[in-house]
């Protein structure tokens, strides 16, 4: 009779050796694809939160640009040509009260010869002082 002999041994065999070895390899990869994955999110949430501030200090930027446009550039509400009529009309009657006494002298200020010298701070002569008030 022919003698039967164990199929099954207890030493694993060498497919189920490299299939042990596959699934270890594989089990590391997918752990180190994890890890990969957590730090490309740190690095997006980080990238996310730069955009953010860059985003805000846009913001405020923008804002102090705005507020020094309407500072400096918007005309002011009067022009400093306009005089009001009172006013004009006052100037206008005190040039013709003066000026007969213009060209009566020929000069608008006041000459007097008699005036004393002005003395400067370094003792120069320089001039007189003339008082033209009425």
């Amino acid at each position: 009779m022919v003698a039967i002999t164990a199929t099954n041994s207890t030493t694993p065999s060498v497919q189920a050796s490299l299939g042990k070895a596959r699934l270890a390899q594989a089990r590391n990869e997918a752990d180190q694809a994890e890890a990969n994955a957590r730090d490309l999110r740190a690095q997006a949430d980080a990238a996310e939160q730069q955009a953010q501030q860059s985003q805000d200090k846009v913001r405020k930027v923008a804002a102090n640009v705005q507020i020094e446009e309407a500072t400096y550039s918007q005309p002011r509400g009067t022009s400093a040509q306009e005089v009001p009529a009172k006013v004009q009309k006052l100037i206008e009657q005190m040039y013709r009260a003066t000026s007969e006494k213009r060209t009566l002298s020929g000069n608008p200020l006041k000459a007097d010869s008699n005036a004393p010298a002005v003395v400067n701070s370094q003792g120069q002569r320089t001039g007189r002082i003339v008082n033209i008030s009425a």
